[in-house]
């Protein structure tokens, strides 16, 4: 029989590092990163804010130099849902 020492501290490892994101990044997460703190701040608050649609996110964020489309806006609306983005809720 082999000596499954060396495959149990293998799967151990597997299931104690956090996988790799796969894709690309969302562009409205790497935005949030890029701002200062009370700017994200803002930009978080309009984004849970259904008064204000993604259209009008987008174009205020692309008016400013951060180039983004609606789509990309409203899946990360809908982030933690199945067909959001992946950045945490």
């Amino acid at each position: 029989m082999a000596d499954t020492t060396g495959l149990s501290t293998a799967l151990t490892q597997l299931m104690e590092e956090p996988e790799p994101p796969r894709g690309m990044r969302c562009t409205v997460g790497a935005i949030l990163a890029s701002l200062d703190t009370p700017t994200a701040a803002k930009l978080n608050e309009l984004l849970t804010t259904p008064t204000v649609t993604s259209v009008r996110i987008a174009d205020v964020l692309t008016g400013s130099g951060y180039p983004v489309q609606a789509p990309s806006v409203a899946r990360h609306r809908r982030r933690g849902a199945s067909n959001g983005c992946r950045c945490p809720r």
